[in-house]
């Protein structure tokens, strides 16, 4: 494998070239393309996504899955490490000026999350991090919380994006177990403030890969834990994290 590090400083640079590029072009990057029921695709989604996908591949032969492009690199027999790209996690926020968007670039080991940078441009916030080697926010390090009790912490978490009778009771559970819960529209954003200390778990269900895998791989980086249930690396995910302290939400 190679040096993380290197590894961690490619996904860095690409993911702070791309969210320059988002802040800068937000008038003519910011038009619907494309609508699906209640997900939206911008111009900024695949217009970020070539410039990540330019400069990971200059650095990089690892297989890549990407949001808009989907596997940009097919995985082969033998693959042990996988990129996973979000563009453009909160591409509605991002549409209407709301601040709580992310460039989200995770490196995944035999579909580990061991990796990641979100950089929330609009807020100038850049979160990195590594397993084993720690996490950062703008340099500086972060960890997270030592809250124990969900009665007094924060839930992160969405409105399951494929809502059943059954994750909708599970939904309405965990608002009245937590001290406060947030929904800002951006799991990428959401787990790295779990991994800030600034909530203490995320939960969600159908979440794809590389909406979540940046985001967990901080969580563990600066302490916490994370869950990833599902089939396969393209398909619908549940998915927890936690600062360790707190029971994981089911």
């Amino acid at each position: 494998m190679n040096d993380l590090k290197h590894l961690l400083a490619v996904a860095d640079a690409a993911a702070a070239a791309a969210g320059e590029a988002l802040l800068a072009n937000r008038a003519q990057w910011g038009v619907i393309e494309e609508e699906h029921g209640r997900e939206v695709k911008i111009g900024a989604d695949k217009r970020a996504e070539e410039l990540i996908l330019a400069a990971i591949e200059r650095e990089s032969d690892y297989p890549i899955i990407s949001e808009e492009a989907g596997w940009a690199r097919s995985m082969q027999r033998g693959d042990r490490l996988v990129w996973a790209i979000d563009p453009l996690d909160g591409s509605v926020n991002y549409l209407r000026g709301y601040p709580h968007c992310a460039v989200s670039i995770a490196l995944l080991d035999q579909g580990t999350p061991i990796l990641g940078v979100v950089d929330c441009f609009v807020m100038r916030e850049r979160f990195t991090g590594a397993v084993g080697e720690g996490a950062w926010l703008n340099g500086a390090p972060i960890e997270v919380s030592s809250i124990e009790n969900p009665a007094k912490g924060i839930l992160q978490t969405g409105v399951p994006s494929r809502a059943s009778d059954d994750s909708m009771k599970a939904f309405e559970r965990r608002l009245r177990t937590w001290q406060k819960v947030r929904m800002i529209g951006s799991a990428a954003t959401a787990l790295a403030y779990v991994a800030a200390g600034r909530a203490e778990a995320y939960r969600e269900s159908g979440s794809m890969i590389w909406d979540v895998a940046a985001g967990c791989a901080l969580v563990k980086a600066a302490g916490g834990e994370f869950r990833i249930d599902g089939a396969a690396l393209d398909q619908p995910l549940e998915v927890t994290a936690g600062n360790g302290a707190v029971a994981l939400p089911d």
